[in-house]
């Protein structure tokens, strides 16, 4: 009895290393069948599915490790361009830059059109507005005013937004 339990154990084990090391393998290493099927195989039968993984589902490491172009020698050869035309193509690339940075300008800026002045026979003036009595009382409840017509500052339509 005490075998099974140890064995069990183990199994669960096993089972959860190989599910943990699937789970963070790149998929460029993984062979034969693709990563859902492993994590089947794996949890369906549980001691040899994490040991096929182990032993046939996970490529060797030096296959997938990738080569940083410095590093990579065909990289360095594939540069065929001379200082002189890097030179005109940066140049090339600065005036489109140039360009397009004066396009939006221009779309930033719109000019705007002159006022046109209003004939002075068709505006009439407006008549001023009776100033309150002293002694009577405010208009309106609507009208934050005191007596003298004054208003507190922070009273208005934007203060009480």
């Amino acid at each position: 009895m005490r075998w099974l339990i140890i064995g069990g154990i183990l199994a669960l084990v096993v089972m959860v290393y190989a599910l943990v090391d699937l789970t963070v393998t790149d998929d460029r290493r993984i062979r034969r069948l693709n990563r859902v099927l492993w994590v089947v195989l794996i949890v369906l039968v549980p001691v040899l599915g994490a040991l096929g993984w182990l032993a046939w589902g996970k490529g060797p490491r030096a296959s997938a490790r990738p080569m940083a172009p410095d590093d990579d020698p065909s990289f360095s050869r594939s540069s065929d361009v001379t200082d002189a035309e890097a030179d005109r193509r940066i140049a090339e690339l600065e005036a489109q830059l140039a360009a397009l940075d004066a396009e939006d300008i221009e779309i930033r800026r719109p000019e705007r059109p002159q006022p046109q002045p209003e004939p002075e026979a068709a505006a009439e003036p407006e008549a001023p507005e009776p100033a309150p009595e002293q002694g009577a009382e405010p208009a309106a409840a609507d009208d934050e005013t005191d007596e003298r017509g004054h208003r507190a500052p922070g009273d208005g339509p934007s203060a009480r937004a």
